[in-house]
């Protein structure tokens, strides 16, 4: 098989450059072997190879005449007008024209001319006389050059081959989220009686998305081994599958398409055309994934949004993409070193300016891979941040300056995209934070109104709650969105964080903070405690009375959700624990909102699976609910009828608190079940109880432990298909969790519940 692709891939690539016009080929071959011969000339000229090229009679002569002989008309004219344009280019002067000449080369003239072989003539011994070159030396050096624009061409197709790879995942990727969007946005059920004329077409294409689903898409990498493949981390198959193939064409790229030739002029010996041809290879493959690591780094990555894939998933493939092109470029950089060595001027060479910088790059590349590891990443994150900042700066800076020797700095169309993609992401960054965390009042003396924040550390739930209150009233909060938070005046005000958003409110001057679901976006004073019980739409919903004086008045609360950990977040909980009451306020800046926000009202049946704060990506979907059964039913689209939360905690305290606030309206619903598990048992007082009375709903359940996660998702998905309605599990907590739900769905859908969706809200970095 992998010599049947190496062949495909020969061939392909041979056609390709069969295809090339050749025409100028004939004329380069020509005056390119007679730079291996010196003729007498004026002695200004005798160190200038172009003055030579372009203005020696004798030098001329023997072009004009050798190309006569072994050029066609057209391969002439196409030859010397790119012949003159060098001279122009390079020499600052004309091409002696043929006519200056003709009286030397007439038929009988080129005739009477010496003709010499390759090597015939010494260099150091100048020849005062037109000669002509013999067939062979003409067929070698066609050859050669023939051969070295062959790898020229090669190298430069392979770098861009790297673009068609991923220019086809995301377009797959797109065109698959814009079919769900016309499926589920506009109410299409999958039912195969809508199409009768197409019954079996369709029946064979939703079969092979099906398949797609359980055995590509949704299930881990490997059965029963959680997300790890020996060091490196995959969510999902789909994604082991795109970076594994990703590996292996970037991997055979490197090793064929090398048309090796004995004579060949430039290099005599096999191997040395081979380890430069290879070197050049790897320094460009490696080049030519720059651009493609910096855009899938960036956090305004317009294929976010075109795919719906999460930053995470582009971050994992900015990850490889950088361990590739590390690689390659430590392949391109070994290689050369050991041609310096086999020339015997490796120490003269390395103190060349350009190769200097070369090595200042590597060396970056190299320190930015241990650095990223991660078990690095994760616990000293900000050190990882700034280093990551500094060396990807001096890869780039040493890139540039090592190819500035290259006419027409051919290789820095590799750089520039990279510094521009780079350079457009930072910038969005700064206008998302300014536009966000700033308003100027044009009226009111033209008042600043800028971000306030406060953040609450509760020990008994290991958890700080911090509410932002956002300088500009435009934010418009939605589910599955997540911003990054600054502290600006900390010594390390750089350092932001990624957090999704737990919940949010709108609060007035003169009225307390109301709960406000996304869905109604109008309306800021909408109170979702007056959402009826039912989840019928039609049953009467009460409204709160109209208050327009305060509409301008009203500004947005957002909650977030942090667990105290390492670096930031534990300096954040000090702060808190320094000041009295375990509560303080502090400046924050937003930067967002970032996320896709998941149609799931358009699943009948919803069961959401999270693990301690990732409570904050479903309070929001939960309150969305609650807003669209608040709307009118031709507004709201809604098709959800019953959801069930299940929510494992370590402290009983943070379940209890979030449960008896945000969550009190929605638990109380006749849509609305729930089940809560506490890993850790608390000897100061039975809360589990407390929280069973506080709560008036009826179909709640607070055990301790673990869920039975396996058991959960398959009577969820049974229970859906004996109902004949849609099915979807929400997942939001830490990855072992995630693991488990993942590969419980994944048995599920084997079993032959395939309809059900699997979404699983969570940042890695």
């Amino acid at each position: 098989m992998w010599f049947r692709l190496w062949l495909s891939l020969v061939c392909f690539v041979s056609f390709a450059y069969s295809a090339l016009p050749v025409n100028e080929r004939c004329v380069t071959a020509v005056y390119t072997a007679y730079g291996y011969i010196t003729f007498a000339e004026p002695k200004q000229h005798t160190a200038k190879a172009w003055l030579s090229r372009c203005q020696n009679p004798l030098t001329i002569l023997s072009i004009y005449a050798s190309a006569d002989i072994y050029c066609t008309p057209p391969e002439r004219t196409a030859g010397f007008a790119q012949l003159g344009a060098f001279c122009r280019d390079y020499a600052h002067t004309d091409l002696i024209p043929r006519k200056a000449l003709a009286d030397n080369l007439t038929d009988d003239a080129i005739k009477h001319m010496r003709v010499v072989d390759y090597g015939e003539l010494r260099r150091s011994e100048p020849v005062d006389s037109p000669v002509l070159l013999s067939s062979t030396y003409y067929q070698r050096m066609f050859d050669t050059i023939d051969t070295w624009e062959f790898e020229v061409w090669t190298h430069t197709a392979f770098g861009l081959s790297g673009y068609a790879f991923w220019g086809v995942i995301l377009t797959v990727a797109t065109l698959h989220r814009f079919t769900l969007h016309i499926i589920l946005f506009n109410g299409v059920r999958i039912n195969s009686s809508r199409l009768h004329s197409l019954r079996i077409v369709y029946k064979f294409l939703l079969h092979i998305y099906h398949w797609l689903q359980t055995h590509v898409i949704t299930p881990g990498p490997l059965p029963s081994r959680g997300r790890r493949v020996l060091c490196w981390t995959f969510p999902t198959r789909i994604e082991a599958l795109i970076i594994s193939a990703f590996w292996l064409m970037s991997t055979i790229l490197c090793f064929i398409c090398y048309r090796l030739m004995s004579g060949n002029i430039y290099w005599s010996d096999i191997s040395a055309q081979l380890l430069r041809y290879a070197a050049d290879r790897t320094g460009i493959l490696s080049f030519a994934n720059l651009p493609l690591l910096w855009l899938f780094a960036g956090r305004n990555n317009i294929f976010i949004w075109a795919t719906g894939w999460s930053f995470a998933t582009f971050n994992l493939f900015h990850r490889h993409i950088a361990w590739i092109a590390t690689i390659q470029g430590l392949v391109h950089t070994v290689l050369y070193l050991v041609i310096f060595i086999q020339n015997g001027n490796a120490w003269r060479k390395m103190q060349k300016p350009y190769l200097f910088w070369g090595t200042i790059a590597m060396v970056a590349m190299l320190l930015l891979s241990p650095f990223a590891v991660e078990w690095f990443r994760r616990r000293t994150y900000e050190t990882f941040l700034v280093l990551h900042i500094l060396f990807s700066v001096a890869a780039l800076v040493g890139c540039f300056y090592h190819t500035i020797i290259f006419e027409d700095h051919e290789y820095w169309g590799y750089l520039w995209p990279a510094v521009a993609i780079w350079s457009i992401d930072r910038v969005l960054r700064v206008v998302r934070i300014v536009y966000y965390n700033l308003h100027v009042h044009a009226h009111a003396g033209k008042t600043i109104q800028y971000t306030t924040s406060s953040a609450t550390y509760d020990s008994a739930a290991d958890v700080i709650r911090l509410e932002v209150v956002p300088g500009s009233s435009r934010l418009k909060p939605t589910p599955g969105q997540y911003y990054y938070l600054y502290q600006p005046f900390r010594l390390t005000g750089w350092e932001n964080h990624p957090f999704t958003l737990g919940s949010w409110s709108y609060e007035t001057g003169t009225t307390a903070p109301t709960e406000i679901p996304p869905f109604v976006k109008d309306d800021p004073n909408i109170d979702v405690t007056q959402v009826p019980l039912l989840s019928d739409g039609s049953s009467g919903s009460r409204t709160p009375p109209d208050r327009e004086a305060d509409k301008e008045e009203a500004r947005l609360r957002l909650v977030f959700w942090i667990r105290p950990f390492d670096g930031w977040t534990r300096h954040l909980r000090e702060q808190c624990v320094r000041s009295g009451g375990r509560h303080m306020d502090s400046t924050m800046l937003l930067e967002g909102p970032y996320g896709e926000h998941f149609p799931l009202w358009t699943y009948e049946s919803v069961l959401i699976v999270v693990g301690g704060t990732g409570i904050a990506a479903a309070v929001p979907y939960i309150h969305d609910h609650l807003a669209r059964c608040a709307a009118d039913e031709a507004e709201s689209s809604l098709r959800t009828r019953d959801i069930h939360l299940v929510w494992t905690s370590r402290q009983e305290a943070f379940l209890q608190t979030v449960a008896a606030r945000e969550l009190r309206t929605a638990l109380c619903r006749d849509d609305m079940r729930a089940s809560f598990y506490v890993t850790q048992s608390s000897t100061e007082s039975d809360e589990c109880a407390t929280l069973r009375d506080e709560l008036s709903g009826q179909h709640i359940e607070i055990s301790p432990g673990r869920p039975d996660v396996q058991s959960l998702i398959l009577t969820h998905a049974q229970e859906a298909q004996l109902s004949d309605c849609s099915a979807a599990v929400l997942m939001c907590g830490p990855p072992a969790m995630a693991d488990e739900v993942r590969a419980a769905v994944h048995q599920t859908m084997q079993q032959g519940y395939r309809g059900l969706q699997y979404i699983e809200e969570s940042f890695s970095w």
